[in-house]
């Protein structure tokens, strides 16, 4: 089949969305597939490197307007369509990408698929309160042919802009998880008081709404070990109120902020800490740190909120907590470090249950999608 994966943001960004784009053509292409994925530009000053991916990118300008100008992009997919002649449509976005496709659904006469992420789904997203944006979202699901809810949280974002949508599969994000059976060596850069084994581990954006600040908090309150207790990996405009404010909490000393780490970097970090921590405040849709995590066989310490509560097994996988509350989170992460037995075991559990979650398995149930939806069309072309 020739695929077409339509997202609004690719690689070089990194982030879950770009991982599973990025993921989803990698294994089309080695299960006999052409995948193409389309993407605008990315923003300055980050620079393509498209030729270095085993698959086609084909880029157009970025959005100049999330509101004004967007159906003039239907030009690009349909200059794409016309090299490639797509199977399938897949869209990674309802909005812009998946209401641009809704637009070029006729004359393409392909089948569509949107997947969300979340972001342009979930209640209280500005971007659909702007004058007649809402329209486009519920134009986009329901002209399309499926809707992959990733999660349970973005299933009931769909159903709130189309009651009446009928066609919602269930496909989670995976992982590969080759990567994490081979050993990693540990990076020269990591300070030597950060201990395999004696640490707690959150890994994510340093944003408000990853609750990283409650984490810290979190930490005053749990007895001093005169070690390093959680190393915090990950970059975002908040990092430097957060080492003030762990200087004001007084716990310099029993953290290391680590920045941003990829690659074999983020698997020794995974491999080496006792659990790892997701103290999110708000929503989150399917979030790959929880595989990665289970990959790793680690049990994780997460908020009680949606996207997180639907992969945490409490007390097979996880331990859940309220959200806002350092106190609770205190007392969970006490008892991991406390318990080291029951601690591996849960990080056993969590090891069986990402299996579930292979990257080969998931683009399988992709393409079983795909090829269903053509054989209702009657399109039998491979």
């Amino acid at each position: 089949m020739r695929i077409c994966l339509y997202t609004c943001t690719a690689l070089p960004k990194l982030g879950g969305q770009e991982a599973v784009v990025d993921a989803l053509a990698r294994h089309f292409l080695r299960l006999g597939h052409e995948p193409v994925v389309l993407a605008p530009r990315p923003k300055a000053p980050l620079r393509t490197d498209d030729a270095s991916l085993p698959y086609p990118v084909r880029r157009h300008p970025r959005f100049v307007s999330t509101r004004h100008f967007v159906s003039w992009y239907q030009r690009f997919l349909l200059s794409a369509h016309a090299k490639y002649q797509f199977d399938v449509v897949h869209c990674h976005d309802v909005y812009p990408s998946g209401y641009v496709a809704a637009l070029c659904n006729r004359r393409m006469r392909v089948p569509l698929v949107l997947t969300s992420h979340g972001g342009d789904v979930r209640e209280g997203n500005v971007r659909i309160t702007k004058p007649g944006v809402r329209e486009r979202h519920v134009l986009a699901v329901r002209t399309a042919d499926a809707l992959i809810s990733i999660s349970p949280f973005t299933e009931d974002g769909f159903r709130r802009l189309h009651p009446r949508a009928s066609r919602i599969v269930t496909i989670p994000n995976g992982i590969d998880l080759d990567p994490f059976e081979q050993p990693a060596s540990r990076p020269s850069s990591l300070d030597p008081a950060i201990r395999d084994g004696e640490y707690a581990l959150f890994l994510g954006r340093l944003s408000r709404r990853k609750g990283v600040d409650v984490l810290l908090r979190a930490l005053a309150q749990m007895p001093a070990s005169g070690k390093v207790q959680l190393v915090v990996a990950g970059s975002g405009e908040g990092r430097q109120e957060l080492e003030a404010l762990a200087g004001e909490l007084g716990i310099t000393q029993r953290l290391r902020f680590v920045g941003r780490v990829e690659g074999e970097a983020k698997i020794y970090l995974l491999r080496n800490a006792l659990f790892t921590v997701m103290p999110s405040r708000q929503w989150e849709a399917f979030p790959l740190v929880v595989l990665e995590s289970y990959a790793a066989a680690k049990p994780l310490v997460g908020t009680r909120i949606p996207g997180v509560r639907d992969l945490i097994e409490e007390q097979k996988t996880g331990l859940l907590v309220p959200e806002e509350d350092p106190a609770a989170l205190a007392d969970a992460m006490q008892s991991l470090f406390h318990h080291h037995a029951r601690t591996e075991e849960m990080g056993a559990a969590s090891k069986q249950v990402v299996r579930n979650y292979s990257w080969s398995s998931i683009a399988r149930k992709h393409l079983e999608l795909y090829e269903a939806l053509r054989s209702d069309r009657g399109d039998g072309r491979h």
